[in-house]
């Protein structure tokens, strides 16, 4: 008695594949080729938003970008703001008796000064 041989998955490719294809085999042709079509498909898919330089990672890389430009302005601006205090601290006698009345509440001799709560 002759045993039968179960199909396995892997089947079509314990076949000589130069054989099956040579051999005008037009199902496993196609097949094959849709294989690849999907397969490509796939890794285009991938290539194009996943990975170092997918196009998600490029948006956020922009996103980041832009948040340190805002930033960096922000510090700018701080940072001539505190120039332009340091020049008026170091030259104007009226800053500085502007900065001693309203922040630490420094009177002349004589003078009256009232604090309201709000």
């Amino acid at each position: 008695m002759r045993h039968r041989q179960k199909k396995s998955f892997f089947s079509p490719f314990r076949q000589n594949l130069v054989d099956r294809l040579s051999n005008g085999q037009y199902r496993f042709r196609r097949g094959l080729s849709h294989i690849l079509i999907i397969a490509s498909g796939l890794f285009l898919i991938y290539a194009f938003f996943g990975g170092t330089y997918g196009y998600l990672r490029i948006i956020r890389l922009q996103h980041k970008a832009g948040e340190i430009r805002q930033e960096n302005h922000r510090l700018l601006v701080k940072l001539l703001n505190a120039k332009i205090d340091k020049y008026r601290l170091e030259s104007d006698p009226n800053h500085i008796e502007y900065i001693a009345r309203t922040r630490h509440f420094f009177a002349r001799p004589g003078e009256v000064i009232y604090r309201f709560k709000e």
